[in-house]
């Protein structure tokens, strides 16, 4: 038996589902975007490894040292959690 289209249309063409389309215009546009963004996220994660891991390393080489001297460290941290913040919050 062969079902007429355009009755059924008429029927339930008006349950979407909630879903759209878009040109391929379009769709290139968001995937050149995600991509764009994704190198980004991937360039700020490589200088926040750059701030954080020389100070994770210097902690691994001293690791069998029970105490560690670090005078004056808070205005150095301080500057290294500005760098970091100015990487995960802009």
């Amino acid at each position: 038996m062969k079902h007429d289209i355009s009755k059924l249309m008429e029927e339930y063409g008006d349950s979407d589902f909630g879903f759209s389309t878009e040109s391929e215009e379009e769709f290139q546009a968001v995937i050149a975007e995600k991509d764009e963004t994704v190198e980004e996220y991937k360039d700020r994660l490589k200088q926040v490894e750059k701030i954080i891991m020389p100070f994770l390393t210097n902690l691994y080489k001293t690791k069998d040292q029970e105490l560690i001297r670090w005078p004056n460290r808070g205005p150095i941290l301080e500057k290294q959690i500005e760098k970091i913040l100015l990487l995960t919050r802009d």
